[in-house]
């Protein structure tokens, strides 16, 4: 069976896993520095405040992938809490740090009135049970069953098999307008692509991507908290939207056969899989590639023409440099542990 022979050399680690990948949350209060205290439990003087924000508001405090939106004067925007992909890796170093989880952080946010305006839900496939060109295909061949209006006999729905900057083939399976919609692409040629590596190097061949937004957002929650099991609540928003079929000639569409592999990916035969963490140090990449691109072909010509001329001009300037509160902040966010980031809610 093709299932075994892609699983044939997997060690015992769980083929998928399952995290969460983005999570904007609204507050109902303008108090920011509560919100970062009680339901966060950093210290807001380890964040970074700016005068600038997204979505309307008009400042922020930022801990590294981590935003706190403060919304302006006069507006009933509430506080809006931001975490991308690497955010939530941060995230989870911070509640392991103090031996919590995210069901406790989500009944926090539920004690304050906090409302989900978005979570995805991130399925990692580590050994290619999901092939994303044949899926493009059965879509294409009405090998797709669904739900999705934005479908119209899934012959002018979203399908899309891309390879745009090296991000490789990519299925959106619903309208990105809608509360919910999915997005499977090639993880290993995206990461490959971004960090200069090879294919064979990455952890994760693809990804299953469940993007949930307004009520179906805090439908997912609430029944993650109810349940407390992850992977029911992910697979059960997925069967009830979408399958993969093969096509049998003179048969009911209706009762064409799951697809092999989609039928393993979704649960036959496999191996329970529960909710993950991935915790990440608080990240600098995105300073230290500004840094590489902008900043050190300069600083390489200086130091050239110190060494050609014996002078130590680059270390004179680097040592005159005065730091602002901000790049204090950063050292502040690189250094201290997580154990002392915890702010009022923890008694500090």
């Amino acid at each position: 069976m093709e299932i075994d022979r892609l699983l044939k050399n997997w060690n015992d680690e769980p083929e998928l896993t399952l995290m969460f990948d983005y999570m904007r949350i609204r507050f109902p209060t303008h108090d920011a520095k509560a919100v970062i205290t009680k339901i966060l439990g950093l210290t807001p003087e380890h964040l970074i405040f700016e005068e600038h924000g997204f979505y309307g508001y008009s400042a922020m405090y930022i801990f590294s992938n981590i935003q706190v939106m403060v919304a302006p004067v006069g507006s009933n925007l509430g506080t809006l809490v931001e975490m991308k992909g690497q955010g939530c890796r941060e995230f989870e170093g911070i509640l392991l740090s103090r031996g919590e989880n995210w069901y406790d952080y989500f009944l926090r946010v539920d004690e304050a009135g906090g409302i989900f305006k978005r979570v995805d839900i991130a399925i990692n496939d580590k050994v290619g049970l999901l092939n994303i060109p044949e899926l493009v295909d059965k879509c294409l061949n009405n090998e797709c069953i669904s739900v999705m209006r934005s479908f119209q006999g899934l012959q002018s729905g979203k399908l899309v098999d891309l390879d745009e900057a090296g991000r490789g083939n990519t299925l959106y399976v619903g309208t990105m307008k809608s509360d919910v919609y999915f997005c499977i692409y090639e993880k290993a040629a995206e990461q490959a692509a971004k960090h200069g590596i090879s294919i064979a190097d990455t952890p994760i061949i693809n990804r299953f991507e469940i993007r949930l937004k307004n009520e179906r957002a805090i439908k997912a929650i609430e029944n993650m908290l109810i349940t407390r099991d992850a992977e029911k609540v992910a697979f059960g928003i997925i069967t009830r939207y979408m399958r993969f079929v093969d096509e049998v000639p003179d048969k009911s569409r209706l009762k064409w056969p799951l697809n092999e592999r989609w039928a393993y990916f979704i649960g036959k035969g496999r191996q329970p899989i529960r909710l993950t963490t991935d915790p990440q140090p608080f990240d600098l990449n995105k300073t230290k590639a500004w840094l590489q691109k902008q900043v050190m072909p300069t600083l390489k010509v200086i130091k050239e023409i110190d060494n050609y001329f014996g002078t130590t001009d680059l270390q004179l300037m680097i040592k005159d440099a005065e730091l602002t509160d901000k790049h204090l902040k950063l050292i502040e966010q690189q250094t201290v542990g997580s154990e002392e980031l915890g702010g009022d809610m923890f008694g500090q």
